[in-house]
């Protein structure tokens, strides 16, 4: 199956991440990041790489999910729907969330600010 979807996380120490060629600190807490699969393998293939610890780093979200101090807490799924964009600006207008600029949506046609947020 193809679709979207949403992978909850929680960092549990301070981790930095470097989004072109720029290095942030990610605070502990949660937050969400909002991808799609609609290539080989489709969701099942992507869910299973984004919870191995050890992989290539290929995406923003790999230096994340490839971190001792963070964990994949939950993962939601909207199966047959491109919906990424949609879904980083219903959650972007949430008040209680802060988009990490420029993570995950650098290949988004729609110009999104972000597809990954820390929820407070």
């Amino acid at each position: 199956m193809k679709g979207s979807y949403l992978l909850y996380i929680k960092i549990i120490k301070s981790v930095e991440i470097t989004i072109r060629g720029k290095s942030s600190l990610l605070n502990t807490g949660y937050y969400i990041y909002i991808g799609s699969a609609f290539g080989a393998g489709g969701l099942s293939s992507r869910l299973h790489r984004h919870l191995r610890k050890i992989k290539k780093k290929h995406w923003h979200i790999d230096q994340i999910t490839t971190s001792k101090f963070s964990e994949i807490i939950g993962i939601g799924v909207l199966l047959k729907q491109s919906v990424e964009c949609e879904l980083s600006k219903i959650i972007g207008d949430i008040g209680k969330v802060v988009p990490i600029t420029g993570f995950g949506n650098s290949d988004c046609e729609n110009k999104c600010i972000s597809h990954f947020f820390r929820v407070s």
